[in-house]
């Protein structure tokens, strides 16, 4: 989709992903392996996103723009090791993103924090649960 557009895809998000890990710039020709393995990923990690109620993104291919930065560096820590960080820069890579590196704990990540704060106060139109006694 177009940048201005207030959604974006997966492929988009792929692509960004491979730009904050350095294996990818603009007017290079993407590696079909790397963008294959950060793919696959995709679906996990918004699947572990939700889980840990952070954010609930419901179609990949219509990501909204103000999670697009963020979710690309969860998504990013998520695939760091694969791509050669280790050590410190492994570890903020992931505190970037979703955190659970070096004493901080899983969810707590700049990124993570983020997308929880951005979503506080909002209508989230579930039903509403009550007991009657």
């Amino acid at each position: 989709m177009a940048i201005n557009s207030p959604y974006r895809t997966s492929a988009d998000l792929v692509l960004d992903v491979l730009k904050n890990l350095r294996v990818y710039s603009v007017g290079n020709p993407v590696d079909p392996e790397d963008f294959a393995f950060v793919n696959e990923k995709l679906d996990p990690t918004i699947r572990k996103l939700a889980m840990l109620e952070v954010v609930f993104v419901a179609d990949a291919n219509n990501i909204p723009g103000a999670w697009f930065s963020d979710l690309s560096d969860i998504l990013a820590g998520e695939c760091a090791s694969r791509f050669g960080f280790s050590g410190q820069d492994f570890n903020d890579m992931v505190n970037k993103g979703l955190g659970g590196a070096a004493g901080v704990e899983i969810g707590a990540g700049t990124a993570a924090k983020s997308l929880k704060i951005g979503g506080r106060g909002r209508p989230t139109y579930e039903v509403q649960r009550i007991q009657n006694y």
